[in-house]
């Protein structure tokens, strides 16, 4: 590939995890108007999120065939423009009812994107020898951060919260033109459903035992997402900017630890790093909740974004690494086990806040988080595969399989 041709990938992987970040932190602030608009409770909302969530589940498991099969560049381009068209019905939806249907697509979505931008990521990992998953997740955090602000600024001004759905609407249309136009690494080769069983990965315990790990930080970072902007400007009271702000500085710490992870892991290696990230995420979500105070309240959001940030792309990491060449299904694996933190998270804290409050909710989560540790100590640490020993690996499957396809470019 060109050099050109290697920059155009690079720039289409970036944009792609940057907008995707962008929206979930507009998503996390606006939530709120949304919630007022449609007079829901924490329960009820709680509920709508894991409906939607579960039905993303069934498409995330069979995510990554799909991208053996398509490409993730064609996964990607669909979730672009389905993202899009969800996002005008955000901003329309009228009722209960109509939002949990918005909230199903919205999920789907959003476990099939994410899939495929993971697998086209780790698949760039593997032909190119280099570790671009923590900057990649790092420009998600920096996308989230913006997002977060830029919607906080909006509200501020007195900008309707359904005028940003419709912004979130034109930049995916602005993002699926730029995936039509540059390259974009495959995924995985292409797969014959004889050649291998669909679900093996799934019975693959070290990587389950990772998946689990990358679950409990979904949750805890899901409850950041969902659950803290309500929390400080409904039970603490505090104006929108500064929740949006708190927001921005989560995924700022994200980005910054993100960028920095390779640093830590190489270091003290992928295994202790999960051991501490868990501990220090339940340290800094306590003190955030402890307090009334901004000052403290965003130094615990702070420690909270550093403790989660290197988890994604550790695991994510570890996966690839795992199974070699079969990038798509093992990122299918992490993000489905996974996204079951998201699934349970929003009904459990939903349901924790209508019987208690969100601050004994987020309380709970904080407490959650101490399962990071204890599972990180049982991760088994394989070797970082090279381009080189992933077409070795590759090649005895393919001896054994008495298969004859090239892998993908």
């Amino acid at each position: 590939m060109a050099a050109t041709g290697r920059n155009d990938v690079r720039l289409a992987l970036s944009a792609s995890f940057t907008m995707f970040g962008a929206m979930y932190g507009a998503w996390g602030v606006v939530l709120e108007d949304l919630r007022r608009a449609l007079d829901l409770s924490p329960g009820p909302l709680g509920v709508g999120l894991t409906i939607g969530a579960v039905c993303s589940l069934p498409v995330m498991i069979g995510a990554g065939q799909i991208i053996g099969r398509w490409g993730a560049r064609n996964v990607v381009l669909g979730g672009a423009l389905a993202f899009a068209v969800i996002h005008v019905g955000l901003a329309w939806v009228p009722s209960f009812d109509a939002l949990i249907v918005v909230l199903m697509l919205f999920a789907a979505t959003s476990g099939f994107y994410d899939v495929g931008i993971n697998a086209a990521a780790i698949e760039f990992e593997h032909q190119r020898d280099e570790r671009i998953l923590p900057r990649l997740h790092a420009l998600f955090a920096a996308g989230a951060a913006v997002g977060a602000f830029s919607a906080g600024v909006l509200l501020f001004l007195y900008v309707p919260f359904r005028a940003v759905y419709l912004l979130v609407t034109g930049a995916y249309v602005g993002l699926a033109l730029l995936i039509w136009r540059a390259g974009y690494p495959r995924g995985e080769r292409v797969v014959r459903p004889a050649e291998r069983r669909h679900f093996d990965l799934f019975r693959m315990r070290p990587l389950v035992l990772i998946a689990c790990v990358t679950s409990v930080g979904f949750f805890l970072e899901g409850s950041m997402e969902t659950w803290s902007v309500i929390y400080l400007r409904s039970a603490i009271d505090l104006p929108p900017l500064f929740a949006a702000t708190s927001g921005a500085v989560f995924y700022l710490a994200l980005m910054v630890g993100r960028l920095t992870t390779d640093r830590l892991v190489r270091v003290i290696g992928r295994r202790r790093s999960l051991e501490i990230a868990g501990i220090s995420a339940t340290l800094g979500l306590l003190l955030a909740i402890a307090t009334t105070s901004p000052f403290l309240i965003l130094a615990g959001i702070l420690v909270v974004g550093l403790a989660l940030s290197g988890i994604a792309p550790i695991t994510f990491s570890l996966a690839g690494d795992l199974a070699p060449g079969r990038a798509g299904e093992a990122s299918a694996v992490i993000t489905s086990i996974g996204y079951l933190g998201f699934l349970i998270g929003p009904s459990l804290l939903g349901t924790i806040a209508e019987l208690t409050s969100l601050r004994v909710a987020l309380l709970c989560a904080a407490l959650i988080g101490t399962l990071i540790t204890v599972l990180a100590t049982r991760v088994q640490e394989p070797p970082h595969t090279t381009p080189a020993s992933d077409r070795h690996s590759e090649a005895a499957a393919e001896e054994s399989l008495g298969e004859a396809d090239a892998r993908s470019a």
